[in-house]
């Protein structure tokens, strides 16, 4: 097989073995158990209201990026602990989303990450290695955009370090300090990673990473810290409400914006009926090889068809991350949804996805939160896959399996985040969730 772009760990996404007409034939692969935690944050604010943000200038497009760099993503952790077979993430599980910041009298573009809570950028100078063989090469290889040259602004903390080890093999390790930092037209002064050592899939525009997570997730990575992430210095400044939202287009393709992330209120997208609300969960991911914490949901259930799946919500949490490509359920929730395509997705266990006629009917799905059903797009159901050995193309299907329930980690991710506006209101300790018009 080749694919148009690189693939995070392995190339994926195979011609199925069987036919349309073959009885589907499901085997998925072994788990090692995850060790995970998830917890309720205490809300500190009343909800704030469903309203547009009242400063445009707070309203931050989105870029999307192709890059190998799928590591902070939920799904490349759950990849770890498969066996006997190839990586889960798939074609379209490459990339991420990217949006600007300046950082002293530099402008960057960096990765946006719901997963973590540093801010980091790499410093004009730094050292690239191969994140394989641990030997030096040429900074190009690192894929890095702009890098940060500090000026007088910059203040480093002495006796704090940052030591990043990522899910693919990733590293990263520099200095901390403080930084006039403008995101969405605020300015704060706020402590940051520079980095000088890396080993990094970049994709050569970005130069670092935004975390979004709340600031009891922030770590040096040495002991935990005494600092706060950007959104938290925000919100406790009185800058913006304590909460965030973003909508990702669908149709980004024609140098539209491929989303919104909005810092205290609602992006500039119409909403087809009122926002359903669940409480956060935080659930933390531990050793891969360092902890991951992400927003957390549970749900009610799914539907298929004219069928409801209660069986796949109740005590089962959902990561809720825009990392991830797909969605990821409980295999015998996923194993129903993929059979009711005509002709149905059928399950490949060497490449880890279902593989699904590229001109498939797909089934009704819709994921049930708060009492409300999220109907999911059909265009979202069928995704393409790269092309076979042929050069024909191929495609797999937007729902994928993320184990057996106790042992996998499910996610809500692009394939549900693309038909709603999510809103993660940190202070009120809820997330709401409105059908994007």
């Amino acid at each position: 097989m080749h694919f148009s772009t690189s693939s995070v760990l392995l190339y994926l996404i195979a011609s199925a073995s069987c036919t349309a007409a073959s009885p589907l034939f499901i085997q998925h692969s072994r788990r090692k158990p995850l060790s995970t935690s998830t917890w309720t944050p205490s809300a500190f604010t009343k909800p704030t209201t469903n309203e547009v943000a009242s400063t445009p200038s707070h309203v931050l497009e989105l870029t999307k990026i192709n890059n190998k760099g799928n590591a902070r993503s939920a799904v490349e952790l759950n990849s770890q602990v498969r066996t006997g077979s190839a990586n889960l993430v798939s074609f379209a599980e490459v990339g991420g989303f990217a949006t600007s910041i300046t950082i002293g009298n530099q402008t960057f573009e960096v990765v946006i990450d719901t997963g973590s809570s540093d801010l980091w950028v790499v410093r004009d100078g730094f050292t690239c290695i191969n994140p394989e063989s641990r030997r030096e090469v040429a900074q190009s290889e690192c894929g890095f955009g702009l890098a940060y040259a500090p000026n007088t602004t910059f203040h480093e903390v002495s006796g704090e370090f940052l030591d990043i080890k990522y899910a693919d093999g990733e590293i990263l390790s520099g200095v901390i300090g403080t930084e006039n930092v403008t995101l969405a037209g605020i300015t704060v002064n706020q402590t940051i990673g520079v980095i000088d050592y890396a080993g990094w899939y970049g994709d050569g525009v970005t130069s670092g990473l935004m975390g979004l997570a709340a600031k009891a997730y922030t770590t040096d990575y040495k002991q935990p810290s005494l600092y706060n992430p950007i959104f938290a210095t925000m919100y406790e400044q009185g800058l913006i409400n304590p909460v965030f939202s973003m909508v990702i287009n669908r149709n980004a393709s024609n140098g539209t914006a491929a989303g919104y992330l909005t810092l205290g209120g609602l992006p500039p997208n119409d909403v087809k009926r009122d926002f359903s609300t669940t409480p956060i969960l935080i659930t933390n991911i531990k050793g891969y090889p360092k902890d991951y914490d992400f927003y957390t949901v549970n749900i009610d259930g799914v539907a298929v068809g004219n069928r409801s799946l209660p069986e796949a919500g109740g005590n089962i949490q959902y990561l809720v991350d825009s990392g991830t490509t797909l969605n990821y359920y409980p295999n015998s929730i996923a194993d129903a949804i993929n059979a009711a395509f005509i002709p149905p997705a059928v399950y490949n266990d060497y490449d880890g996805a279902y593989v699904v006629d590229c001109n498939a009917t797909a089934p009704v799905h819709g994921v049930t939160i708060g009492g409300s059903t999220f109907y999911i797009n059909s265009t979202d159901m069928i995704l393409p896959g790269g092309t076979d050995n042929s050069g024909n193309r191929t495609c797999i299907s937007g729902i994928n399996a993320g184990g057996d329930v106790g042992q996998g980690i499910f996610v809500l991710g692009g394939t549900f985040l693309r038909n709603v506006v999510a809103v993660f209101d940190v202070g009120a300790a809820e997330m709401r969730f409105a059908a994007s018009a």
